[in-house]
């Protein structure tokens, strides 16, 4: 009540000041107590939807891009969804592309929303070259790899595998000459061995 009576006596940026100057620990605390309410629903949610990130760099568009993702958790996926998204590229290497082309990348791998690439062999090496994707054998097991088309980017290593070797390409022209590669820092890497598994079947 006497808080009340005293901010009545004040203009509106006053009485802001006032309140923030002696409640802002409540306020801070309360703002706090919301954020980790909404974190821990955030993960109670992610683990009942698991979701793994296909991000498609090319020029693809989104026409392709949302059938091809419907297609794929028809027909592969049951146990987590795949979530497929798509970032222009004009060929060339990355200094070429649009600025926000390549800040919207910038801003997927660097919070680890990007599990598996499909791109052109000249964009994963230009990624390569960043130290941005990783060997499959670290993520894999070789195994899956047999009877494919891969890719070892002129370093000795395998680090992808031709998109054509599996069927669900085959539907799409615009995945022609397309690899499949994972990035360095990709959030499921346990789910990869899955993913290639459930693409093979």
């Amino acid at each position: 009540m006497k808080l009340i009576e005293t901010l009545k006596t004040m203009h509106f940026k006053e009485a802001v000041d006032y309140i923030w100057e002696y409640y802002k620990i409540h306020i801070m605390g309360i703002i706090f107590g919301l954020f980790v309410i909404g974190s821990i629903l955030s993960a109670v949610l992610k683990e009942n939807e698991p979701q793994f990130n296909v991000t498609i760099v090319g020029a693809v568009s989104y026409e392709v891009v949302e059938p091809f993702q419907t297609q794929i958790n028809e027909e592969y996926f049951e146990e987590y969804e795949v979530a497929v998204d798509n970032i222009s590229h004009r060929g060339g290497t990355l200094a070429n592309q649009s600025y926000e082309q390549v800040q919207k990348l910038v801003a997927k791998m660097s919070t680890g929303m990007i599990d598996v690439f499909i791109g052109n062999e000249d964009f994963a090496k230009d990624i390569l070259e960043q130290e941005g994707i990783v060997p499959l054998n670290t993520v894999m097991d070789e195994s899956l790899l047999e009877g494919t088309t891969t890719y070892d980017l002129d370093t000795g290593e395998v680090y992808a595998v031709n998109a054509n070797d599996f069927d669900v390409f085959d539907d799409y022209e615009a995945f022609e000459d397309m690899i499949l590669f994972v990035p360095a820092t990709a959030e499921n890497k346990d789910f990869i061995d899955t993913f290639f598994k459930d693409l093979k079947q």
